[in-house]
């Protein structure tokens, strides 16, 4: 540790709140450079009241740094879904090993690319691509427990190979991408499936989602099972909701993202965990 920072540590457990405030507000400032002396602090001291202003600080840095990733993330024209799902999981887990959870993306891409063949038709695609993620890989909805709040998390679906409606689609979404299948996210109320386009639209362009032919909508959450717009109609009209066009039309990475924090907010709320609902609420205006 640096005698400055090291000087900063030794009076975060000031009693003068004056001086604690004014101790954190410049550790802050100096940004994730400062966690390893955080955490080398916290391995040496047998405070408990230390203990817990450390553990504070180092989680106010990593989320702060996390605003401002995601910030630059929306403001990026790309919206590169899998960056934007990384940043979610480092919510929850800041010390995530993302190359351990883009090896395994690759390796199931891998899987269905060796078994894609790509003069079959659209619905023969994805039965291909179905059989290879749920079946041989055994992914499937979390049905136990669909509101767990881990369910979000990609590289907590990765590993336990459970998500929920939304995960399992950015899951579905960022394979997709790998082996070149035109799959984009459908926001549905109390839902989210994907729709099958007859080709890929270009980044932004209102008008083209708009024209651009849907083949048919995929339900991830149900082993990728096939469905029709008709399908989409009598869902709407079983929950007495409005056939609205966005309901039937794809929406952008952006939106997917803000759909896993709402689902991520509902989850805690129902945990009765107030605080991390006011972080991601945070997480969300930012996004927005």
């Amino acid at each position: 540790m640096t005698n400055e920072i090291s000087a900063l540590i030794n009076l975060l457990d000031d009693p003068d709140k004056e001086v604690y405030q004014h101790v954190t507000d410049k550790l802050i400032s100096l940004g994730t450079t400062v966690i390893p002396s955080l955490e080398e602090a916290w391995e040496k001291s047998f405070d408990p009241n230390l203990h817990y202003r450390l553990e504070e600080l180092i989680h106010i840095i990593q989320y702060e740094n996390l605003l401002f990733d995601l910030k630059k993330w929306a403001t990026d024209d790309k919206n590169d879904l899998l960056e934007g799902a990384t940043m979610i999981a480092r919510y929850q887990y800041p010390d995530l090993d993302v190359f351990k959870m883009h090896q395994q993306l690759d390796r199931i891409g891998y899987d269905i690319s060796q078994e894609m063949n790509y003069n079959q038709i659209a619905l023969e695609q994805v039965n291909v691509f179905n059989h290879v993620l749920f079946t041989l890989n055994g992914f499937s909805g979390n049905t136990a427990n669909i509101q767990d709040p881990q369910s979000n998390y990609l590289n907590y679906v990765l590993e336990s190979k459970k998500g929920n409606p939304v995960s399992l689609s950015v899951l579905y979404l960022i394979l997709a991408a790998k082996v070149h299948m035109p799959v984009y996210g459908i926001h549905l109320p109390q839902h989210f499936v994907l729709s099958f386009h007859k080709d890929f639209i270009l980044k932004n362009d209102e008008e083209q989602k708009i024209k651009s032919q849907i083949l048919f909508y995929i339900n991830p959450f149900n082993k990728g099972v096939i469905f029709s717009r008709n399908d989409i109609s009598v869902y709407l009209k079983k929950l007495n909701a409005d056939p609205k066009p966005e309901y039937f039309l794809p929406c952008s990475n952006k939106h997917v993202i803000v759909t896993l924090i709402n689902s991520l907010i509902s989850s805690y709320e129902l945990a009765g965990i107030s605080e991390k609902v006011r972080e991601l609420l945070r997480v969300k205006e930012i996004i927005e």
